[in-house]
Order: C-alpha cells, then sequence, then structure tokens
C-alpha cells in the first residue's frame, strides 16, 4: 500500500512538474518574441551572432523552444515516461527537423547549453 501511495506521489509530482515546464516555455517564447526583447538581444553579440543564422529573431525564438521542447521529450523518454511508439515518431522529428538549416546553425551555437546525454543524442541524427 504503501509503495502505491508513493508512487502516485511521484506521478502527481512528475505531472506537477510537466505542467510548471510547459507554463515556464510558454513565457518565455511570449516575452522574448517581442520588439523590446529583440531590440535589447541584438546589442548582445551573442545574440546578434545566432540571429544572423536564420531569417529573422522570430525564428531563432521558435527554433530554441523547439530545441527545448525535444531535449524535455528526450528527458521523459529517458525515465521511460512516453510510449515507445510515440518517441520513435518524434525521434524521426526531430531528425527531420535538423535537415532545416536555421535548426542545424543555431544548434551548433546553442547546444553547449543543453544536457551532453541530449546533445549526443541530436549529434548522432
Amino acid at each position: 500500500m504503501q509503495k502505491q501511495s508513493e508512487q502516485q506521489t511521484n506521478n502527481l509530482k512528475i505531472q506537477s512538474e510537466q505542467q510548471i515546464y510547459s507554463r515556464i516555455m510558454d513565457a518565455r517564447l511570449k516575452l522574448e518574441n517581442t520588439e523590446v526583447f529583440t531590440k535589447m538581444a541584438k546589442a548582445s553579440p551573442v545574440f546578434a551572432e545566432r540571429f544572423a543564422t536564420v531569417c529573422n529573431p522570430e525564428e531563432y525564438y521558435i527554433i530554441v523552444a523547439f530545441f527545448d521542447l525535444f531535449e524535455f521529450l528526450y528527458r521523459l523518454d529517458k525515465k521511460e515516461m512516453v510510449d515507445s511508439e510515440i518517441w520513435i515518431r518524434w525521434k524521426g522529428y526531430v531528425k527531420t527537423m535538423m535537415t532545416i538549416p536555421q535548426f542545424k546553425n543555431i544548434w551548433d551555437k546553442t547546444k553547449d547549453v543543453h544536457r551532453s546525454e541530449f546533445r549526443d543524442f541530436i549529434d548522432s541524427l
């Protein structure tokens, strides 16, 4: 009985983490994808270099959000929280997305901020 209760508590904790993460990502994308932030970011040599690899800053923000989503799903898969058939589809989707030149360019500029296991996964595609 105690083991079942611990599992339920763990599941609730994971669901809460997923909901919080989703909200954080939504807020981040909304904040970044504003004229005010973009103007500030363009003053940064790091952002200026990253923006130079895409057609516009919005593309950059979207691509970064995709990578964060992919990493989150990758982490869920490693915790065996994603159905294996669904993960196979997502893995194929990630592989396809990496054929988009802007995705590859942004990945090359930002991959150092991701966990090493995830970097290895993306680089192996």
